[in-house]
């Protein structure tokens, strides 16, 4: 993480280390869901290898007609995958319109995919985030970096708005890559935006 005053400083640090960006800075908003015991939460804090957390995603403002996606991230051991269903292009008139995506999800995955359907028919939304985010890719193009600035949390539950007021930015790279963190200004710590969410915005605080 960095905090917002820093952002110029990083910016040339990134650009002085060889790294350019790829993508046009753009708004992703995430619907996160979980059941009733907050178990994918607590598998995050509690560091289980095995985990899987569950979202809606889509880009562009965010109350704005879009393709909307599900996603399931998985981890097992040191490997991170991610699927992505293409559920449809739908608006999300407001905040209170947000339970109108899983009506969505849940008939999409009932004709298109209906051994995910148990997956997630036991959850339901616990927090919506949403934030800018620039892309960079290194000159060998083996590390990415992601700075996500303006992150905003929403909770559904208790109607509470938390705004982050530093930046988080995300180090990829393969596992036979060793990264070096070459940024006087970049501080290396555990950020989960779900974990983030719903301890800023809900009466539900584990130990992160």
């Amino acid at each position: 993480m960095i905090r917002n005053v820093d952002l110029p400083s990083f910016l040339y640090e990134i650009y002085n280390n060889h790294f350019f960006e790829v993508f046009k800075e753009r708004r992703i908003n995430n619907l996160y869901y979980d059941d009733i015991d907050f178990n994918s939460l607590m598998d995050n804090t509690d560091g289980l290898s095995e985990r899987e957390k569950f979202r809606i995603r889509w880009y562009g403002n965010t109350f704005e007609n879009s393709n909307k996606q599900f996603e399931v991230k998985s981890k097992s051991e040191f490997l991170n995958t991610k699927k992505v269903f293409k559920i449809g292009k739908y608006k999300i008139k407001d905040f209170n319109d947000f339970n109108s995506s899983f009506e969505n999800l849940c008939s999409y995955l009932r004709i298109n995919e209906p051994n995910l359907l148990f997956h997630i028919e036991n959850k339901s939304l616990k927090v919506f985030n949403t934030y800018l985010r620039k892309y960079f890719l290194s000159r060998d193009k083996e590390i990415r970096i992601t700075i996500d600035d303006d992150l905003e949390f929403y909770s559904p539950l208790t109607k509470s708005v938390f705004r982050e007021s530093d930046i988080v930015v995300e180090v990829k790279y393969n596992n036979d890559i060793n990264f070096l963190n070459n940024f006087n200004q970049l501080t290396i710590c555990k950020y989960s935006k779900y974990v983030k969410g719903i301890i800023s915005t809900s009466f539900h605080n584990p130990l992160y």
